[in-house]
C-alpha cells in the first residue's frame, strides 16, 4: 500500500513543467569608429579618387554605409559628435572672386557648402544598400555595382569583441563632385533588428599649384613672386587663377631645417602675388599656400637668390 502510494505522488512530480530560466537579453549593437582612407582625397583636373571606409562594429549582424557631400544636421545622441568644419579665413573670392560670373554652377554644390550648411542631395551610396538615382548635373557614376561591406578583422577588448567591416566602393571621386564636407553614416542591425548610428565628416579638396615662383633681389631685401592656380571648379580648363587667397613667404637659414615665416601675400584676380622680405643672409624661399576645406595646399620648391 505504501508503494502505491509513492508512485501516485511521483506521477504528478513528473509531470510538473521544468522551470526556464529567462532569454537573454539580445546585445545592442554598437559603432565604436569609421575610419576613411585616403584621410585628405586631393582631386586634380584629371584622374579620380577611390575610397575605403572601415567601421568598427560589436554584435552587429549586418552594417551599411552611405556616403554623401555636405554635412548631417543633428545626429541622434547615440552618434559620435562630428568634428566641426573649419573655417576658411582669408578666402573672401573663393567661388564668387569678382568678375568670374559668380561661380555659381561649381559642380552645383560648392557655393553652397559653407558653415554647417545642410547636406546636399545625397549622391547614390556607397555599401550594401541600394542604389540612389545620381544628382541631375552630375557625371555618370564610375565603376560597377555596389559593394557590400565585409568583416575583415575581429578583436577583443575589455568592452567585448569588435569586428572592422571594410567596404571598398567601385564608384570613384573626381573634381565633378562637389568639394568641401562629406559626410559618412554608418548604420549597424542587430540579429533582433535593433541598430544604431554613427556619423563622420572628411573634406574631399581639389588640387592647387604655385605656379612660377621667383626669388629676386630687391635693394636691401628680396622679392618673392608667382602665381596661385587651382582646379577650375566649373571644368572649361585645367586650372585657373586664384583669387583673394594668402600666400605665405618662408625662409630657411643655411643648416637648418626650420621655415620661417617672412611676410604674407594676397593674389590679386589672375592669382599673382607679390611680397617683399628683409635679406636674411644664405639659404632658401619659398611661397606656402594653406589650403581651405575645399581647397589642397601647396608648396613651391625652395630657392636661393
Amino acid at each position: 500500500m505504501m508503494r502505491r502510494t509513492l508512485a501516485a505522488l511521483a506521477v504528478p512530480a513528473a509531470c510538473l513543467p521544468a522551470s526556464t530560466a529567462p532569454a537573454a537579453a539580445a546585445a545592442e549593437p554598437a559603432i565604436r569608429s569609421i575610419t576613411v582612407r585616403p584621410v585628405d582625397p586631393v582631386v586634380g583636373p584629371t584622374g579620380s579618387v577611390r575610397l575605403v571606409v572601415d567601421v568598427s562594429a560589436r554584435d552587429a549582424d549586418r552594417v551599411s554605409v552611405v556616403v554623401e557631400p555636405g554635412r548631417t544636421r543633428s545626429p541622434s545622441p547615440s552618434e559620435p559628435g562630428e568634428p566641426s568644419e573649419p573655417g576658411e579665413p582669408g578666402e573672401p573670392g573663393d567661388d564668387n572672386d569678382g568678375g568670374d560670373g559668380g561661380e555659381t554652377g561649381d559642380a552645383g554644390g560648392d557655393a553652397a557648402q559653407s558653415g554647417d550648411a545642410g547636406p546636399v542631395a545625397p549622391m547614390p551610396p556607397y555599401g550594401a544598400e541600394a542604389p540612389r538615382t545620381a544628382l541631375d548635373g552630375f557625371p555618370p557614376i564610375l565603376g560597377g555595382a555596389l559593394v557590400p561591406g565585409r568583416v575583415v578583422r575581429r578583436t577583443a577588448s575589455w568592452d567585448g569583441a569588435w569586428e572592422t567591416w571594410r567596404f571598398l566602393p567601385q564608384k570613384a571621386l573626381s573634381r565633378w563632385y562637389p568639394c568641401g564636407a562629406w559626410t559618412v553614416t554608418a548604420t549597424a542591425r542587430g540579429a533582433d533588428g535593433a541598430e544604431t548610428t554613427a556619423r563622420t565628416v572628411f573634406y574631399l579638396r581639389r588640387a592647387t599649384e604655385l605656379d612660377g615662383v621667383k626669388v629676386a633681389r630687391d635693394g636691401d631685401g628680396v622679392r618673392v613672386t608667382g602665381t596661385l592656380m587651382r582646379v577650375d571648379p566649373l571644368g572649361r580648363v585645367d586650372y585657373r587663377p586664384y583669387a583673394g587667397q594668402r600666400v605665405a613667404i618662408r625662409f630657411r637659414p643655411a643648416g637648418s631645417g626650420d621655415w620661417r615665416q617672412m611676410d604674407t601675400a594676397v593674389t590679386r584676380k589672375d592669382g599673382w602675388f607679390s611680397a617683399r622680405a628683409r635679406g636674411q643672409g644664405d639659404g632658401q624661399w619659398r611661397a606656402e599656400y594653406a589650403g581651405s576645406t575645399r581647397y589642397a595646399p601647396a608648396i613651391s620648391a625652395g630657392r636661393r637668390v
